[in-house]
Parts: C-alpha cells; structure tokens; sequence
C-alpha cells in the first residue's frame, strides 16, 4: 500500500519543482552525484510517459528499475512457490554482485563524465 502511495505522489509532483521532495544528501554534502541521483525524477518522468526523459535523469534506471520492481513483486505481490522462484533468481549472489558492482561504476563514471 506504501509503495502505491509513493507511486501516486511520484505521478502527481514533479520532485525537480518541489520543494519537499527529499534531496540527495551525499549531493548536497560533497558536490557528487550518486548513483540513485536522478532516480526521483527519473520515476517521475516514466511515470508520465517519458522514457527518454527517465533515462536522461539517470542512465543506471534502465538496469536498476527493472530488477527493483522484481524485488517489489517477490516482497509484496507473490506467495508461496512463485515467490521462492523469482527470490532464488533476484537474491543469487551473482545476480547482487552484478548490481553492486554496476551502482559503483555508475558512480565512478556518471561524475568522471558529469552525467
């Protein structure tokens, strides 16, 4: 229910124009973007429509949003033997290092090309 409700705000206010959508506190301390910068307003425009506007707000969304909405589906909406199938997949250890590794890439690269 929360996580519709977050949904539902995430559609209706633009976080780019609010200003009490929370803001990015590793951002406001250091001056660098980490790597869920942009993600508000990256769900926001793919909320509208605007895929493209998504991916510009932050590239790693294309790779992350799709396994985060896996993780909201196994935790929430799937029971029983569906839920241990697509948990066996999305808690793989290779599967995790996969992301891990690809959120400190995204990292190192999105402020080495100031992205």
């Amino acid at each position: 229910m929360l996580f519709l409700v977050g949904l539902a705000v995430l559609l209706l206010v633009d976080p780019a124009e609010s200003v009490w959508m929370p803001k990015c506190p590793i951002k406001l301390l250091t001056g660098l973007s980490c790597p869920g910068c942009g993600f508000q307003r990256a769900a926001h425009a793919l909320l509208q429509g605007d895929v493209l506007a998504a991916l510009r707000f932050n590239w790693f969304f294309l790779l992350a949003g799709p396994y985060l909405l896996v993780l909201i589906l196994e935790s929430f909406f799937l029971k029983g033997e569906w839920q241990q199938r697509v948990r066996h997949w999305a808690e793989n250890k290779y599967v995790v290092w996969f992301y891990i590794v690809g959120f400190c890439v995204w990292f190192v690269v999105r402020n080495l090309l100031n992205i």
